[in-house]
């Protein structure tokens, strides 16, 4: 192992250490700080070796570009769908009070989360689409009139679409949580937001804003359908660009 691998690794070491004292893992960083002696005395190194190198400098932290949330079903589900694969990724979604938003990670995150962010919101309106004409012929096959339901609720189609939607960000958040996380990415996550948090303090003035409750017309079974979906796509494949839609989901 070449010294400057070395030393990368022992950096590491040492931030999954902090995390994971950060987080009460007295086992954790234990290992890590019984790693770092090991390489240091197997190497030759000291901690000065290690603190001089350019490695040990703040982990770089980027923003991403500036993008809409805008969409004809409402942009609250947009920006929740952001929050998740950001926060998922060691990155975290902000929005601004125009309704921008941005993704602050590190580079390679962030491009990660970007991706994965734009075709989760083609596959899941296609889905929706898919949805609502199976929803139609239902109706018709129960022996109700679709083009009259249509007429007498002309919201009732914007209702649905827009409960999948909603639904969609919570079933996603439930499948990340059903991956129990190591205790090296755990403290992983708490080093990436730390210096996350100390980006955004030097860079932007945040201002709370308080969201005003609101009353949203759920269709509960959309919005299940949504769920369900969300619960369904494929993690494992969220960085592979020659994935095609229905590869995301498991059997199809």
């Amino acid at each position: 192992m070449e010294k400057e691998n070395v030393i990368q690794k022992i950096q590491k070491l040492l931030k999954l250490q902090y995390g994971a004292e950060q987080i009460g893992s007295t086992g954790e960083a234990y290992q890590a700080a019984k790693m770092v002696r090991k390489l240091l005395m197997e190497y030759n190194l000291s901690m000065s070796d290690i603190d001089t190198s350019e490695g040990d400098q703040k982990m770089a932290m980027s923003k991403s570009d500036e993008f809409s949330a805008s969409d004809r079903y409402g942009n609250h589900w947009k920006f929740q769908l952001l929050g998740v694969i950001a926060s998922n990724n060691l990155c975290s979604a902000y929005q601004r009070v125009s309704g921008k938003m941005f993704v602050i990670g590190t580079e390679e995150n962030v491009a990660i989360v970007q991706e994965f962010y734009k075709y989760l919101v083609k596959v899941f309106r296609r889905l929706a689409k898919e949805h609502w004409e199976r929803k139609c012929k239902e109706w018709e096959q129960q022996g109700y009139n679709v083009e009259y339901i249509l007429f007498a609720d002309h919201t009732v189609e914007n209702k649905f679409y827009r409960s999948y939607l909603e639904g969609v960000p919570v079933g996603l958040q439930e499948n990340y949580e059903s991956l129990k996380p190591t205790s090296e990415e755990t403290a992983l996550v708490v080093c990436h937001q730390e210096a996350i948090d100390e980006y955004v303090k030097e860079n932007f003035t945040m201002n709370d804003k308080k969201h005003r409750k609101r009353t949203r017309h759920i269709y509960g079974d959309a919005y299940d359908l949504g769920a369900v979906d969300g619960r369904a796509v494929s993690l494992n494949r969220q960085i592979a660009k020659t994935t095609k839609e229905g590869n995301l989901f498991p059997n199809t």
